[in-house]
């Protein structure tokens, strides 16, 4: 979960300095992007507990910020962290008050006079909120994420977090690819920076690949020459990794063990690995008992494979049918039951 990373690096910090509206508002921002070095947390209890332990911290912070400098600039936008805030700690401690507590801030803010040319901050952040509350695996509220997202779209049509919204809600639609492909050719008009334009494209051509046949050929790191015409009768997993991504070193872990669970002839597994040192690559991946043919150029995310692949993010798995055909670009818990109907096999 990204809150957990993210409560990782900041939790620990020093009580806030309470000197003056920048320094105390500087130390907000410290907050959520300069944090001391990442906690040992052991199990998803431990990160639960910690989280909910840093976000204390941060509200104090907030309350503080507010409490002291009524009348400056920045109290809205820590309002609106706020109610961002409490509407997290709503879903981790289960606590519906706290959301009550959330709303409130923000309908207070949307009828202040001061926020009337600010209407759009107000609503994105609700909108905001909202995301936090898509399932990614069961996709609830996905539907109305999207439509709450469009809307913000029409009513705010110069908003400069139109596109990078659009993008962000098309990846929750990835198993759909001619809605995801809709909402990207919306946003793709729209983005306006470099990085940007080059993220929806990277999406769309991986969009684009869904659906058909994957022509791939490369040479693995042992000298092992890949083709994915030659697997054509099994199921074939593509995981792409990277040693420096700890999601993605757990993510190849699983993918070995989901490997092992098939039936012998069945499945084969390949990897594409972004590190930008290949001769460390083979002991890594001994370390990690994988076995499989695995692919570096030392090149990252600039690479020619990965280039022609709008390859932007990690870990994927991608699972090919017998017949090559590529069903998905982001398989999660939701892999064993697209191996089976990628095999032919009825759901057991």
């Amino acid at each position: 979960m990204k809150l957990f990373l993210i409560a990782a690096l900041l939790l620990g910090l020093s009580p806030v300095i309470r000197a003056d509206p920048d320094a105390d508002w500087q130390q907000i921002q410290s907050m959520e992007a300069n944090g001391p070095q990442q906690q040992d947390w052991g199990s998803a209890a431990q990160a639960r507990a910690g989280t909910i332990e840093y976000l204390g911290k941060q509200e104090e912070a907030l309350r503080h910020f507010i409490a002291t400098y009524p009348s400056n600039s920045l109290v809205p936008e820590a309002k609106m962290r706020l109610a961002h805030l409490l509407a997290t700690r709503a879903d981790l401690e289960q606590d519906t008050a706290l959301r009550v507590a959330s709303n409130a801030i923000l309908d207070e803010l949307e009828n202040e006079p001061d926020m009337r040319d600010r209407r759009a901050d107000v609503e994105f952040a609700r909108l905001s909120i909202f995301m936090q509350r898509v399932d990614s695996l069961t996709g609830a509220n996905r539907d109305p994420m999207l439509e709450k997202a469009r809307g913000f779209a029409k009513e705010f049509p110069a908003d400069h977090r139109v596109p990078s919204l659009l993008a962000e809600v098309a990846t929750a639609f990835e198993d759909e690819p001619r809605t995801a492909r809709a909402i990207l050719e919306q946003a793709l008009p729209l983005a306006k920076t470099p990085e940007l334009h080059a993220r929806v494209t990277d999406d769309l051509k991986r969009l684009s690949l869904v659906g058909k046949p994957l022509d791939m050929k490369w040479t693995a790191i042992d000298g092992a020459k890949v083709n994915l015409a030659d697997f054509r009768g099994k199921v074939v997993l593509i995981c792409f990794f990277a040693s420096w991504s700890p999601p993605a070193m757990l993510e190849i872990d699983w993918v070995r063990q989901l490997s092992a669970r098939a039936a012998p002839d069945t499945i084969q597994t390949l990897g594409i690995c972004l590190d930008n040192d290949p001769v460390a690559v083979p002991a890594m991946l001994a370390d990690h008992q994988i076995g499989w043919p695995v692919y570096c150029d030392g090149r990252g995310w600039q690479g020619d494979l990965v280039r022609s692949l709008g390859m932007n993010e990690i870990p994927e798995l991608w699972i090919l049918d017998r017949n090559g055909v590529l069903l998905t670009l982001d398989a999660k818990d939701d892999a064993v039951a697209l191996i089976q109907k990628a095999a032919g096999e009825s759901p057991q």
